[in-house]
């Protein structure tokens, strides 16, 4: 290799993360040596420094990035939201830059996530990844400008001063917010619509798509920096749960297929039985009192001597109803899902714990308190408890593994940032709807053909879904 320079090469691979230099940086390095020694150059070329940008820029978009960016939209909401409620005080210093990480930095942080995860799962390719993800930072910062300007264009007209600086700008920033997110949408539909085998009629249905996707998605962020939160702890499940991260993995070292066969179930122990017998009992139980909370809340002023011909009272005795009826089947859910070898089983139970907690003191709020809307601390402590119960949930599986007391750290900010995101923004509104899903939950438990767990009791057939 004389005359070959191997650390101008070799400086490639810092644009590839460490794991992927670790797993493949060797094998790059002596196919772009032996390509330079074959045609006589003492330097990669600028189509290989290009495709070591690209491609490893891309490689850092996977479903780690997903977790931490959308870890970080939480993050940004939480604290934006705690922020606006109990430090401001009506000040512009902390005012301005709050409101700028709910309606910018999320909605970026969040897109990334979207991003990321989509490449993980091999939806979209390196460039596409990169070009989006741009796209949705530059968004961000538009729409948080624009969310800025706002606030100092409302405060202006409402002291008669004229529109200036970034109160003149509202609107062409969040135009311009909107473009890039137009922008940014067809660049991730176009290749998942191209593969469904519409060919080439793919680009045109993206373009229409995100012709009515972005501007909804730019005013429901702007609006309602709820939709962010909720956007961001959904890319958090499905990155954390399906572990998109080995999907490609997995995929070129799975074994051949052979045909299904059925394994034959081992006898039930009486323990098994018992389990399942139990976590019938109790769904029935939830699903007789879900039947009968939701008759009660929307026909219970005809016959509920409290309510007396009043619909709000009897829609809240009916969520009380139906709040009190979750508990069992959150119950003979755990039942279900503890069975897993897959799962802890603290990781099963602490989320009912939690959960069932929650439904109990909104059960109780809306049983004792007036009906006048007022925040009280059974109110608040139910929207806490569900929120400490979903961030148990995802920070517990999330694939941190390696990450030794970084990977706690991690766990603890997401999911502090999960409650408070939660708690705050969302589950103050959504926690007593939640109680009208009680129906839906029971009937899961009872109709799905749950499968005993493979080991001491039972082993599903091969290929069957456990």
């Amino acid at each position: 290799m004389n005359g070959v320079d191997e650390r101008r090469f070799r400086r490639l691979l810092a644009w590839y993360p460490r794991s992927w230099r670790r797993d493949h940086g060797e094998v790059l390095v002596a196919m772009m040596l032996d390509e330079a020694e074959r045609t006589g150059r003492a330097r990669p070329t600028s189509a290989e420094n290009r495709a070591a940008v690209v491609h490893g820029l891309g490689a850092r978009l996977g479903a780690m990035t997903a977790i931490v960016a959308a870890s970080f939209a939480i993050l940004a909401i939480a604290a934006g939201q705690v922020g606006i409620l109990f430090l401001t005080g009506g000040g512009q210093a902390l005012h301005e830059p709050l409101l700028f990480a709910m309606t910018g930095v999320a909605p970026a942080a969040t897109g990334i996530a979207l991003v990321a995860l989509m490449r993980a799962a091999g939806l979209l390719g390196d460039g596409a990844a990169l070009s989006a993800a741009a796209f949705l930072a530059l968004a961000g910062v538009c729409s948080g400008s624009a969310g800025i300007g706002w606030s100092q264009g409302f405060d202006a007209a409402d002291a008669g001063l004229p529109q200036t600086g970034l109160a003149a700008l509202t609107v062409p920033l969040a135009g311009a917010g909107t473009l890039l997110t137009l922008i940014a949408f067809i660049l991730l539909l176009t290749p998942p619509l191209r593969r469904t085998g519409v060919g080439s009629a793919g680009s045109l249905l993206a373009v229409v798509v995100s012709a009515i996707a972005a501007p909804v998605a730019g005013g429901l962020v702007f609006f309602s920096p709820g939709t962010t939160a909720v956007a961001a702890i959904a890319i958090l499940v499905v990155a954390a749960l399906p572990r998109v991260r080995d999907a490609r993995r997995s995929e070129g070292s799975r074994a051949p297929s052979t045909p299904l066969r059925t394994v034959p179930l081992a006898p039930a122990s009486e323990e098994a039985a018992s389990g399942a017998l139990l976590r019938r009992v109790l769904a029935g139980i939830a699903l007789i009192g879900g039947a009968t909370g939701m008759a009660w809340a929307f026909a219970g002023a005809a016959w509920s001597t409290a309510a007396r011909g009043d619909e709000t009272q009897a829609m809240r005795e009916g969520i009380v109803v139906l709040a009190l009826s979750m508990i069992p089947a959150l119950t003979a859910l755990g039942i279900v899902l503890s069975r897993s070898r897959r799962t802890a089983a603290r990781d099963v139970w602490i989320p009912v714990i939690a959960a069932s907690t929650g439904f109990a003191a909104i059960a109780a709020d809306y049983a004792i308190s007036d009906g006048r809307g007022d925040l009280t601390v059974g109110w608040v402590g139910g929207a806490v408890a569900i929120g400490v119960a979903l961030a148990w949930w995802i920070v517990a599986r999330m694939p941190l593994s390696g990450a030794g007391g970084n990977g706690i750290g991690m766990r603890i900010g997401v999911g502090l940032g999960i409650v408070l995101a939660y708690a705050l923004v969302l589950g103050l509104a959504l926690t007593p709807m939640l109680a009208f899903t009680t129906p839906v939950v029971a009937l899961v438990v009872l109709v799905l053909p749950w499968r005993r767990a493979s080991g001491g009791t039972s082993a599903p057939a091969a290929g069957q879904v456990a």
